[in-house]
């Protein structure tokens, strides 16, 4: 368990519901906290064996593995069954709270909650955890003073306490102790300790006299192998990892330290392999790599979901331009910004001429293919990226045009009633010409916050009325740019 300051601890949050998520992780992140996040119980147990977090908060209702099921599963395990977890429900549910303590959870949080209450508990559950480790290792340092103190007292002189020591600590080791003998042909082994025999089933009777490549079986095709021999033939110490197989022939992953110990005329006399079971960490890394392979597809789905939502919210369905929501928060955006960067705002509103008579000539199937056509062409005269044109209304549309002078908000305005002219979609009941023409209201401002961007609107929503009011298929500007 984590046992760094209180703004290192790791904390896992569990829970499938994705706006819960995002906020819990976003409260806690703010308060230093380390964040891992799962959205399902299977992915909750690759998370905790991958590194064992400090705290939990685990949401009950979860997809593959429940709540309940995952808190079962990590209480089993001696290694884990000290993680505090809290439970999340979304009912306050007398029977689920008992249930939850009953499975060894240390508190329950019912949704809605308090920000103030919910840190609280965090904060308090990870204070217990760190003092109970600390508790724990203070104990351990003091058994192991007493147990020393008691051996030295035990054996006086009669054998030097560093030798002692020395036995004690490679029976003790759950690292395997291998010792050959260089001297001999095919490096036997002479001596190993009870760690190998936990590690591989073999008793030092069954090896003795044995190369250690019986280890290995059949599986003599790595790499390593030939490693370790070239380090034989020189004399060198080396460090490899190798596929070994127990007695009952499981495969292991074991780390090999091979050491050579000299006599005092500096000749090879033994070989010193030690040798650690790597398995777990070799699952954990793929493990660890399935988890994050799945944390990328999710976030890959949240950031597809998201720019799907973006679009589903910001633009017209009909026309694929922005629609009147996303005109009305850009325009207060860049009205506010060009106040303070004291530059101008252009906007164009457009309508289409004699639009109800087309609609009744043509249908509302040829009306909709129609301001399809006019969005597009907008939208191509409208030449800059930080431009927005947006489906004002019906048959109405707008362009916002940040940082432009009214010179250039004209030329914008020229272009797309020249496109609509070239354009020239059949329209047989209008009294201007027979084809799709607009009227456009042009107008400019050196925006301020004491005056609102509505009635700037309103000012160029008179211009559009102006150019239809002098015949239609032209613009009319008004220019409100200060020194």
């Amino acid at each position: 368990m984590n046992t760094h300051k209180l703004q290192k601890a790791n904390i896992l949050i569990v829970d499938n519901q994705i706006d819960s998520l995002k906020l819990l992780s976003k409260i806690l992140e703010e308060q230093d906290y380390q964040v891992r996040q799962a959205i399902d119980g299977e992915m909750a147990l690759i998370a905790v064996n991958t590194e064992i977090p400090d705290l939990i908060i685990l949401g009950i209702n979860l997809d593959k593995v429940d709540g309940y099921q995952v808190c079962e599963k990590i209480k089993k395990q001696e290694k884990m069954s000290d993680i505090p977890i809290i439970f999340l429900s979304n009912f306050d549910d007398y029977g689920q709270k008992i249930k939850a303590l009953q499975m060894g959870a240390i508190d329950y949080i019912i949704k809605p909650y308090q920000q103030k209450e919910f840190l609280a508990r965090v904060n308090n559950q990870i204070n217990l955890s760190l003092k109970t480790q600390q508790l724990k290792e203070t104990n351990h340092n003091l058994e192991q003073k007493l147990k020393l103190i008691e051996v030295s007292q035990q054996f006086n002189q009669k054998i030097p306490l560093e030798s002692y020591l020395l036995y004690e600590a490679i029976a003790a080791t759950n690292n395997s102790i291998v010792i050959t003998d260089a001297t001999a042909s095919d490096y036997p082994i002479i001596y190993v300790n009870p760690g190998f025999e936990t590690m591989t089933g073999y008793s030092l009777e069954e090896v003795t006299g044995k190369n250690c490549r019986f280890l290995q079986e059949s599986d003599r095709q790595q790499p390593q192998l030939e490693e370790i021999r070239h380090c034989l033939q020189q004399g060198q110490p080396c460090h490899v990892t190798l596929r070994n197989y127990r007695k009952d022939g499981s495969l292991f992953w074991n780390e090999m330290s091979l050491s050579p110990i000299k006599d005092e005329s500096g000749k090879i006399i033994y070989y010193l392999a030690v040798q650690t079971d790597v398995t777990d960490k070799k699952r954990a890394n793929k493990e660890q790599q399935r988890y994050e392979a799945s944390l990328q597809k999710m976030n890959r789905e949240l950031h597809e979901l998201n720019r799907k939502l973006y679009r589903l919210a910001n633009m017209d369905g009909l026309t694929e331009v922005a629609n009147r929501r996303c005109f009305d928060e850009t325009l207060e955006q860049e009205w506010r910004r060009l106040s303070r960067e004291k530059k101008p705002l252009s906007l164009i509103l457009g309508d289409i001429d004699y639009f109800k008579r087309y609609n009744d000539n043509y249908g509302h199937l040829g009306g909709d293919d129609c301001l399809k056509k006019v969005a597009a062409t907008i939208a191509k005269a409208a030449l800059r990226p930080a431009d927005l044109v947006a489906r004002y209304g019906g048959e109405e549309f707008a362009v916002i045009l940040p940082d432009t002078p009214y010179e250039g908000a004209k030329q914008v305005a020229q272009r797309i009633l020249e496109s609509l002219r070239r354009l020239r979609i059949p329209h047989q009941v209008s009294d201007v010409q027979p084809y799709v023409t607009m009227s456009l209201g042009v107008g400019t401002i050196n925006p301020s916050l004491e005056t609102k961007a509505t009635c700037f609107v309103d000012q160029v929503d008179e211009a559009l009325f102006e150019a239809k009011k002098q015949g239609r298929d032209r613009f009319k500007g008004v220019d409100k740019q200060t020194s």
